[in-house]
């Protein structure tokens, strides 16, 4: 069994916290060599609570399935802010060995500026229609395999937010019942361009633990958490939440699948959202 630092594999299991803070003290060539040899499980539960600064150094001595692997399993929001620290050329060549869906979303918050709310966002939100059946609703809710909040976001086909429903609710609602009669009109949305700083103290936190995060014409574009809003300002790496399942498919699939045909290889370099929105607006 591979031990570094005196942790056994075992260890690591039960106290990843404590764990990773032993480990970030090690040389990074050292720990590299031991998150090599845990399973992509226990690897990714270390980097969750290492600093994306330390992540990317492991990643200089770790081998591009490995890598690629641990993207995979922390999920985009944690990767994202590990490849951000990566030099443009190796970042490109990680996202160019991911699936497709998943090097899109983690592009996508790659190119949101470090602190806004589309840096940290979930980007693999559960959104249902207006026509959907509370049961039908609780079915897709079970079946999602992306991080689950307490409420669903409700969009039209262009995918522009109508609504919010909280689980409470439909909990509560005949199986019948349209999420159209459940729906209500959210207490607040989050830009992704903004700052997470700015909006900690917004009445929408009371309402739900999750917030909506849109761009122009109010379209979702993801998931502001309240324990990813909690970690961005404290300085520490977000940690997701439990989810339904693990892996992709559900609403996420709604968003990228008119990205499903794109070679991620033939993608062109990261640029940053915000100069991009202001070339565009002009």
């Amino acid at each position: 069994m591979a031990e570094a630092g005196g942790l056994s594999q075992a260890y690591v299991e039960a106290h990843a916290a404590e764990a990773a803070r032993v480990l970030e003290a090690m040389p990074a060539a050292d720990t590299a060599r031991y998150v090599a040899e845990l399973s992509p499980q226990r690897a990714a539960s270390l980097l969750r609570h290492m600093s994306p600064p330390y992540c990317a150094k492991l990643f200089e001595f770790i081998g591009d399935e490995k890598a690629t692997g641990l993207c995979r399993v922390v999920g985009p929001q944690s990767a994202a802010q590990v490849l951000q620290q990566l030099p443009a050329e190796r970042q490109a060549q990680l996202l160019s060995l991911l699936p497709v869906g998943v090097a899109v979303a983690i592009r996508l918050l790659v190119g949101y500026p470090v602190g806004t709310c589309g840096s940290c966002m979930n980007p693999w939100p559960l959104a249902l229609t207006r026509e959907t059946a509370a049961g039908d609703a609780l079915a897709q809710i079970r079946a999602f395999e992306g991080e689950i909040g307490d409420c669903v976001f409700i969009t039209d086909e262009q995918r522009r937010l109508r609504g919010v429903a909280g689980l409470d609710a439909l909990v509560r609602a005949a199986p019948n019942t349209l999420l159209e009669s459940l729906m209500v009109v959210p207490a607040d949305t989050v830009s992704a361009l903004a700052m997470v700083s700015a909006v900690a103290g917004l009445p929408g936190w009371d309402q739900f633990h999750v917030l909506p995060v849109v761009e122009r014409e109010n379209r979702l574009v993801g998931a502001l958490h309240r324990n990813a809003l909690a970690s961005e300002l404290a300085g520490k790496p977000a940690t997701p939440a439990a989810s339904a399942a693990g892996g992709l498919a559900g609403a996420y699939w709604q968003t990228v699948s008119v990205l499903a045909q794109i070679v991620v290889g033939t993608l062109p370099p990261v640029e940053p959202v915000e100069r991009a929105r202001r070339t565009d607006e002009r």
